[in-house]
């Protein structure tokens, strides 16, 4: 069996550039939804052709560019039905804005 020239972090954002890069240019508005993204993120990562998705790849090294949720590991204790009635009914906050709520939230404290 051939190994991989990724490591498993480039392989991880290989799979999710690819996957959001062909759910943006089917229906860019339900990707945006999907996928918690701007259209301008969407539009950046749609115009990418191959060699470019894994140029990035390559370039980001060890460094992740998806990131999983704050409680994922509460949803993964709850039952299956729970966690997803949860994860409909809570906002999901670009990451800009939750690093700035989190930084005011503790400057207020």
């Amino acid at each position: 069996m051939a190994s991989s020239p990724l490591n498993d972090v480039q392989h991880a954002n290989f799979i999710i550039l690819s996957l959001i890069r062909d759910a943006a240019r089917a229906d860019p508005g339900t990707a945006c939804c999907r996928f918690g993204m701007t259209l301008a993120q969407l539009k950046a990562i749609s115009d990418l052709p191959p060699d470019g998705v894994m140029a990035i790849v390559n370039g980001m090294g060890n460094e992740a560019l998806f990131f999983p949720r704050e409680d994922l590991d509460r949803l993964l204790q709850l039952p299956p039905a729970v966690s997803a009635v949860l994860v409909s009914a809570t906002a999901r906050l670009p990451a800009a804005r939750g690093a700035k709520s989190a930084a005011q939230r503790s400057a207020s404290a």
